[in-house]
């Protein structure tokens, strides 16, 4: 046992100081390998490319009873998403990407009954007191 000690120590030592494998592409100076470089260069600055940010938005319930949502093109059509707002509650608004959104005051039972377009410009969607008015704009 005693023997098998020090070739053990060897056989980490070995292991310990053997240098990485190289990173480096072969060096082959073909052009298929300068196209491989410069697609793989594009797809890295694709990446780094910074995300367009889109304007918060944000929906108040000013009507005196919680309020169900439908965001997206037409209620029902299984594409967007629902949603409630609580009586007085400010909640933010999902935007599609170019920045625009349907949103729709539903019943219940998801049928529309009002909504409103939003553009990228516009940052607050308010409903009304009377529950009967739903309205969007730039400013707050």
């Amino acid at each position: 046992m005693r023997a098998l000690l020090p070739v053990f120590g060897v056989l980490l030592f070995a292991c310990a100081s053997a240098p990485p494998p190289s990173a480096a592409p072969p060096t082959d100076t073909g052009a298929p390998a300068t196209a491989a470089s410069a697609t793989a260069s594009t797809v890295a600055a694709a990446d780094d490319a910074p995300v367009p940010r889109s304007r918060p938005l944000d929906l108040t319930n000013a009507c005196p009873h919680d309020v169900h949502l439908y965001f997206g093109d037409q209620p029902g059509d299984g594409k967007g998403q629902p949603g409630v707002v609580a009586t007085g509650a400010t909640i933010p608004v999902p935007r599609g990407a170019d920045g625009t959104m349907v949103v729709w005051v539903v019943d219940d039972k998801g049928f529309g009954l009002g909504s409103v377009h939003i553009t990228k410009h516009m940052r607050h969607i308010r409903i009304d007191t009377a529950c009967m008015k739903i309205d969007a704009d730039s400013t707050r």
